[in-house]
């Protein structure tokens, strides 16, 4: 699995690079655990994932949990439709808010 940290305006954004996802969840609740140390504000940029699972879902879950409990925020960007109809089935979209852009994301998360 390739994740691939970026900061921009404070705001740390996690691109996914490939589709193991089984250490993709591993990694990235780690990191999400160690990046919320600093930052409450965290954006996952799914563009290359062509498939979830519930164990992804979880640690997304999770994180917004995490990230709201220190007022911040987490927001999904570039999801297929395929990702965003699986979100929707088990009502993640209610609780993530889910962007097509970086910029739309980021300006959300510098409101906070």
């Amino acid at each position: 699995m390739s994740l691939k940290t970026r900061n921009k305006d404070g705001i740390l954004i996690f691109d996914v690079e490939n589709e193991d996802m089984q250490t993709f969840k591993d990694d990235l609740r780690i990191i999400i655990e160690e990046a919320a140390k600093k930052t409450n504000k965290i954006i996952i940029n799914l563009k290359e994932l062509q498939n979830i699972n519930s164990h992804l879902i979880g640690v997304i879950s999770s994180s917004k949990r995490l990230l709201s409990s220190l007022n911040g925020d987490l927001v999904v960007i570039n999801a297929t439709e395929k990702i965003i109809n699986v979100f929707k089935v088990v009502h993640l979209n209610k609780i993530v808010k889910i962007t097509s852009s970086e910029k739309e994301a980021i300006d959300y998360l510098k409101k906070l």
